[in-house]
């Protein structure tokens, strides 16, 4: 398929290792490049956003990327100019929130999240008719976070010729708001939402809730391994990473109350190899992408079923392999039982 695109995109493909298309790429470039609208469930690291960027650079066309975080925005420009980097003057804006409003302004291609471009919108910066293509990235994680309101007012002052949703599940919100604004929506199922099959699952019985939770993280940490570990709270991880830094061991901290710029600076360390560890929030267990990480460790269980999923599908990216960890106490036993119990059902139905 690669092979049919135009020279510019072929070269930058090439140039970022792309040696074919995954499934989803497979399915929804074709159906985008005919100019469909589509709503696509399709499981993490499986290449949607390469999906979308490809036939919106292959098309020129205006597009405006609605991101649920600013990491998942800053990911998707990453991928926008890379993939468009052979393109004659690619006009690209970031629009998210916690950073200063200097350069973020019109652009042929939008990328943003949903309160700092109604912000902008607001103060006519933006106009959002200019668009003829809306793409909704993780619609299910806009629905969780509470951004599915923002995301109908930005749709319902855009006149698009093509509309995308893309997300790991559809709930009926998410389907309900497609269907509003694209009644002809092609709906693409390619992947049911189920623990990430290529994952190794370990669960560690620990004696308290901190020492030994730290003495079993320290030998599970390999500086050959790019590693995320999760706490539950912001004083936890920001305890657990000096802890960690100070025995040598190359440490980020990523949490909801950092500025966005050392946010930033931290995540992209991390994604880049400046740091082996990387200790979040569940801030960071959706939306960002980085397909190399071998090994997720929960330092605190989960507190459901999809909190599990979605911090250890954070490893096992693009057809890899990869290992998830989690410590628990006895207080954790119920919610254990319950992550065992799904996982053996999902093994059983394959």
């Amino acid at each position: 398929m690669f092979e049919k695109l135009s020279n510019e995109l072929r070269m930058a493909l090439r140039d970022a290792n792309y040696e074919k298309p995954t499934r989803v790429q497979e399915v929804v470039i074709p159906e985008m490049l005919n100019g469909k609208s589509v709503m696509v469930q399709a499981k993490t690291g499986s290449g949607k956003t390469a999906s979308y960027l490809i036939p919106i650079l292959e098309l020129n066309t205006k597009a405006l990327i609605l991101s649920p975080t600013r990491e998942l925005a800053s990911q998707i420009l990453d991928e926008a100019e890379k993939l468009g980097k052979y393109k004659g003057g690619l006009n690209v804006s970031l629009i998210i929130g916690g950073v200063s409003y200097n350069e973020q302004r019109q652009a042929d291609i939008v990328i943003g999240t949903p309160g700092r471009l109604l912000d902008l919108w607001g103060k006519g910066e933006i106009d959002f008719y200019k668009f003829d293509v809306v793409i909704v990235d993780e619609a299910d994680r806009m629905l969780d976070m509470g951004f599915i309101e923002d995301v109908r007012m930005i749709l319902g002052h855009t006149r698009p010729k093509m509309i995308g949703f893309f997300s790991a599940t559809i709930p009926p919100e998410v389907r309900k708001l497609a269907k509003e604004f694209s009644p002809q929506i092609e709906e693409i199922i390619l992947d049911e939402y189920k623990p990430v099959e290529e994952v190794e699952h370990e669960f560690i019985m620990v004696k308290n809730d901190w020492t030994d939770k730290v003495s079993k993280l320290l030998d599970e940490i390999n500086n050959a391994n790019k590693v995320i570990v999760f706490t539950r709270t912001r004083e936890r991880a920001k305890r657990l990473h000096y802890l960690v830094n100070s025995r040598g061991i190359r440490t980020a901290l990523l949490s909801g109350d950092m500025p966005q710029s050392v946010r930033l600076k931290n995540f992209y360390g991390f994604k880049r190899g400046k740091y082996n560890v990387l200790v979040a929030t569940d801030l960071a267990s959706r939306g960002i992408d980085i397909i190399d990480v071998d090994e997720v460790i929960n330092f605190d269980a989960p507190r459901d079923l999809e909190t599990y999923i979605h911090r250890v599908g954070r490893t096992a990216r693009m057809g890899r392999k990869g290992r998830a960890v989690t410590f628990y106490t006895y207080r954790d036993e119920d919610i254990i039982e319950r992550v065992k119990r799904m996982l053996k059902e999902t093994l059983e139905a394959k």
